[in-house]
């Protein structure tokens, strides 16, 4: 008989969470007992990821405001006005870098592609700086097994 039994671990050392997914097989007088790691998260992963989501709305937003200003988007409509007020914010260190291209309606603003460039550096520098500061060598992926498994306690 085999079943499947997914637990989550969190190592306190670490502060590691992963999903232990074991099989059990009971295939005549010694039970087997097969595991492996599923998925593993650490405080550095969660913290990569949290840069990543920031940066990317960051950039999401600031895609927006250049697309709304190509196609010549109406200033005043609720939609464009807040996107504007947003990325004013994120825009500001750039106004004025680079020079402005406007064609009847439509606006290129060529200091928010570069705006965008730098956001997107950023963000892989923080990344790389957190990986190499907070990450730890730890083993993703492991497989066992035992013959004659006893109940594990706690």
């Amino acid at each position: 008989m085999e079943h499947k039994e997914t637990n989550f671990v969190r190592d306190e050392s670490s502060g590691s969470v992963r999903e232990e997914s074991t099989v059990v097989n009971d295939t005549g007088v010694a039970p087997v007992r097969e595991a492996s790691i599923v998925k593993s998260s650490t405080p550095a992963r969660r913290a990569m990821e949290v840069i990543y989501l920031v940066f990317g709305i960051i950039d999401g937003l600031l895609l927006i405001r250049l697309f709304l200003k190509l196609l010549g988007a109406n200033p005043h409509a609720g939609f464009a006005s807040f996107t504007y007020g947003v990325t004013d914010f994120f825009l500001a260190p750039f106004r004025g870098l680079l020079p402005t291209y406007v064609s009847g309606q439509s606006v290129f603003e060529l200091s928010l592609v570069f705006a965008i460039l730098i956001y997107s550096l950023i963000a892989l520098a923080l990344v790389r700086l957190v990986a190499i500061t907070l990450s730890r060598n730890v083993t993703v992926s492991q497989q066992s097994r035992s013959e004659g498994f006893k109940p594990h306690t706690d």
